[in-house]
């Protein structure tokens, strides 16, 4: 265990950062130089992970190059030969879930039979997505990926190459085409839609996709020695039970494949470092924190880490660093917890303890006296949303009253749960493992755990093998405790709700008694006790909408009171069952364990009581290794007092590096920033200022405020995809949400210069009225973009401009000069099916068709399918556009060329060809962008 707070502490547990290669064309040098900062910082674990690997995504440009590109893969190798020097290790990102890489997209067209199967009520089945049930259909996704990367850099596994992330997988299909067939050797009996067995058809389900794609996943990294880490879709993550059949049948199958399962900190750790412990995984991981702003220091992040290292995380995964910032005005869900950030030069020592503990913690075997089952035969049984059912009411129930045992951990709303509130550890035990526990003198046996208790969350749906191991528990002097239902009747103490589980758990021996809860392991002949100086941690964090989930409940404006008065400046503890000397590893000053004063208690001797300093740090690792020590002489006070005098001498030392840019320079020199102020005393921005006026509805006349050069002022359309990407956008009118019907106008000054003829461009979601000088002028307005039908005089004129949406949202607006009125055409959003136009390629014309739809579309090009987009994506009730780029070159002809795409929602086209009102049949245009 010494050797775990060496300095430095081993790297393979240092913090593994997202790195992404995004924003600029990348460069091997500069690659190099980031690692060498982050070497330096004690981050030794990245994950390298391309934002847009495929064409445009989340308003940035397309990587470059592009993800698995021949240029790539050069790249990734030199890079990898870079970090086996710097001694750092790499993990890649599999693009399978939350991606642009449209890998799933571009298999199901070069095999149609790949593409998942959706059953509907009637039972009908619709195809979209990808087909995770299949074998066939997942292999040769994974050799896509995983094989490529054996054939490309195999060379690297275990040297460089530390293993695989993936993020929010998409849904599981509902259907395939041996399902029934499956089905009914599985479970002996006909699936039928008409009369259907929920919780049958839900574990043929799981049963596929564990064995089609799980499993496979999983033997693979354990072939070549590496690990592969998850954050899945919310709120399966969270351990909701319900969310996490519908998304993935059986959430606990499914995950228990992972090497270091875990979330990002919207989830819950409990759940995953459960599954790490009953299923032999060695790392749990936590990816974090994304979105929470640029202004968190590294005290509030080691603040924030406190309870999800308590619950079991031991894999950190800062989200993020960026490869560029663009001059400031490139981002994704900041911060960039790197060399940019002005507390670089101590990182250090916050990644070596976290280092130290996530080490430390991940020895092994956890030690707790508490499960809670994970109600998922209940979530089964309730049906896909079937609601009003009693099955789907009792499945609601026992979600409602998991979540109230074990708690919610989501950063940004953490309620801790009655178990936390009553200082007891606990596990999530899944249904395999109850099924496969021995019991042994009175405790549930299972994979290293022993538990005295099991708690039953309103389990309505108890399998009899399940019952039945229960039982024989309860006959061996174990507790379950039933809360609000009686699944095993007379075997087990029921209570009626949650408040009454800590009168039924009374009983239990304390293993550890601390005014917070501890997390306890056990590795050989030493005890680890794991205590933080505050519960959950010194942060309290609000959410203006709590209740709702996702971007809605208002985690990008999260209010965040971080005070470490909250922290206890030492903590007395008792902790049974350990023999020798307590010490005190240090997180943060690492070195050997320190000796504590103690007192041996109770008859047994193997009772200590200690009070735990934490004048390391707001976390303390109590050692009991069966050793005997004197503790250390308390530290003597400071003996020199210095009166250091009114007047000093300051020399100001940059720490910002602009090497690459980064803040704006380029020249490596130091940053200022001025401050213009009003007469009034009012902060000016620089290049921002009044330049005509505007007001939505009866609303008051109010100034319009804008830059030339960078827009709108912390214009909010950045909010939707996380942060700027490089580009300031054309809208400089914001009127804020305009209902349908409602007007919104706008005037100013428009100052035409002599010489060639301009046309007005007006760019809006909304019909568009224009007056110059008081008179109307006519517009060619037929969507989005508009121009007038006429060039407009020179000289200054009065333009006042009147805008009606015609559906409610967040109404913007550009006005500007052009010398050509086709330079005002826009890509517009179009609807209709099918949808076409007529494109003439002459040599030398570009080959490339750009696509972005809101659902499922094929596009073709001469009858040929050049590929399909939509439905492969994390999230699938979301309104977000699929963006995919097409390079349809092998498809054009001479002449005329027909592109043809095919989809039920909203489509837009650029590139070969403009989507627009002339594509055939006359299509439905949607004024509104998205």
């Amino acid at each position: 265990m010494n050797g775990f707070f060496s300095d430095p502490p081993p790297r393979e547990y240092s913090p593994a950062a997202i790195w992404w290669w995004s924003g600029e064309p990348l460069r091997r040098d500069r690659l190099r130089r980031q690692m060498e900062r982050l070497a330096a910082g004690g981050v030794h674990n990245l994950v390298i992970l391309n934002l847009a690997p495929s064409g445009p995504a989340f308003g940035a440009d397309a990587d470059d190059p592009p993800f698995l590109s021949e240029a790539w893969w050069e790249l990734f190798d030199q890079v990898c030969a870079d970090a086996y020097e710097l001694g750092a290790y790499l993990w890649f990102y599999d693009q399978l879930g939350f991606s642009g890489a449209d890998l799933q997209a571009r298999l199901v067209q070069e095999h149609p039979s790949f593409a998942g199967q959706w059953l509907n009520p009637d039972g009908s089945v619709t195809l979209r997505g990808f087909d995770y049930l299949s074998p066939e259909a997942c292999a040769v996704l994974l050799d896509r990926v995983h094989g490529e990367f054996e054939r490309r850099a195999g060379h690297w596994f275990g040297r460089v190459i530390a293993g695989s992330f993936q993020d929010e997988l998409p849904t599981l299909p509902t259907w395939s085409a041996r399902f029934a067939e499956e089905h009914r050797a599985r479970r002996g009996a006909e699936f039928s839609p008409a009369a259907p067995d929920w919780q049958a058809y839900q574990r043929t389900r799981a049963e596929l996709a564990e064995e089609a794609f799980f499993r496979p996943l999983s033997e693979w990294h354990a072939r070549h020695g590496l690990l592969n880490g998850c954050d899945q879709q919310d709120p399966a993550r969270a351990g909701h039970p319900v969310a996490g059949v519908e998304l993935y049948a059986d959430y606990a199958r499914t995950h228990r494949w992972f090497g270091a399962p875990g979330s990002d900190h919207h989830g819950d750790a409990r759940l995953h470092a459960s599954l790490a412990h009953l299923y032999g995984r060695p790392r749990t991981w936590i990816e974090a924190f994304h979105s929470s702003g640029w202004g968190g220091t590294l005290e509030e992040t080691f603040d924030w880490l406190l309870p999800w290292l308590r619950a079991g995380a031991t894999l950190y995964n800062p989200h993020a660093v960026y490869y560029t910032t663009r001059r400031g005005w490139w981002e994704w869900a900041p911060p960039s917890t790197d060399w940019r950030q002005p507390y670089w030069r101590h990182h250090r020592v916050f990644a070596d303890a976290v280092t130290r503990l996530c080490a430390a913690l991940s020895q092994g075997r956890h030690a707790c006296d508490v499960a809670v089952l994970l109600p998922t035969a209940t979530a089964q049984a309730g049906g896909p949303g079937e609601a009003g059912s009693a099955a789907r009411a009792a499945a609601e129930r026992a979600q409602e009253v998991y979540r109230e045992i074990v708690g919610d951990m989501a950063w940004f709303a953490t309620r801790p749960g009655v178990l936390d509130r009553l200082g007891l550890d606990a596990d999530v035990i899944d249904e395999d493992s109850v099924r496969r526990a021995t019991v042994e003198d009175g405790r549930l046996a299972v994979s290293g755990e022993a538990y005295r208790a099991v708690v039953l969350p309103a389990v309505a749906v108890l399998d009899g093998d399940v019952a039945a191991r229960l039982a024989e528990f309860v006959a061996d002097g174990g507790l379950v405790v039933s809360v609000g239902t009686h699944p095993l009747r007379g075997a087990a103490r029921f209570v009626p709700s949650t408040d009454r589980l800590g009168d039924a758990l009374a009983e239990l021996p304390r293993r550890v008694e601390a005014p917070v809860p501890a997390l306890v392991r056990e590795a050989g002949d030493t005890t680890l006790v794991f205590l933080a100086a505050a519960f959950p941690m010194a942060s309290r964090i609000g959410v203006g909408r709590p209740e709702r989930r996702g971007v809605e409940l208002g985690w990008l404006d999260a209010d965040i009171d971080f005070d470490p008065a909250r922290y206890a400046r030492e903590m007395r503890v008792t902790v049974r069952g350990v023999a020798g000397t307590p010490r005190l590893a240090r997180p943060f000053a690492g070195g050997d364990p320190v000796a504590l004063p103690h007192t041996r208690v109770g008859d047994d001797g193997d009772t200590v009581e200690v009070v735990v300093p934490f004048d390391d740090g707001p976390a303390a690792l109590l050692v009991f290794d069966g050793t005997h020590a004197e503790p250390a002489p308390p530290r003597p006070a400071y003996p020199v007092e210095r009166d250091l005098g009114n007047e000093w001498d300051v020399e100001l030392v940059p720490t910002l590096d602009d090497t690459w840019s980064d803040f704006g320079l380029g020249t490596g020199g130091g940053v200022e920033r001025w401050t213009l102020r009003r007469p009034d005393g009012e902060p000016v921005p620089v290049t921002f200022g009044p330049r005509g006026e505007q007001r939505a509805g009866d609303g008051p006349w109010t100034p319009s405020v804008w830059s030339t050069s960078r827009g709108l002022h912390k214009d909010p359309v950045h909010r939707a995809t996380l942060g700027p990407k490089g580009h300031v956008p054309v809208e400089f009118l914001a009127f804020g949400r305009v209902a349908a019907g409602a007007e919104a106008r706008f005037r100013s000054v428009l100052t035409v210069p002599p010489g060639a003829p301009a046309w007005l461009a007006i760019g809006a979601g909304a019909a568009k009225t224009l007056w110059l000088d008081g008179e109307e002028r006519p517009l060619d307005d037929a969507g989005y973009a508009a121009v007038t039908l006429s060039p407009v005089a020179p000289g200054d004129h009065l333009m006042e401009l009147a805008l009606v949406p015609d559906e409610e949202h967040d109404l913007r607006a550009y006005a500007c000069l052009v010398d050509d009125p086709g330079d005002a055409a826009r890509p517009e959003w179009i609807a209709g099916t099918p949808l076409e136009t007529t494109v003439h390629v002459q040599e030398g014309d570009g080959s490339l068709l750009q696509v972005a739809s809101t659902a499922f579309c094929r596009v073709l090009v001469n009858g040929v399918e050049a590929g399909r987009q939509g439905g492969f994506d994390p999230y699938a009730e979301a309104d977000i556009p699929r963006v995919r780029r097409y390079d349809v070159a092998r498809l054009l002809r001479a002449g005329g060329n027909t592109i043809r795409i095919e989809s039920d929602g909203w489509v837009l086209a650029d590139g070969l060809a403009v989507s627009g009102p002339g594509w055939t049949p006359r299509p439905r245009v949607r004024r509104r962008q998205h």
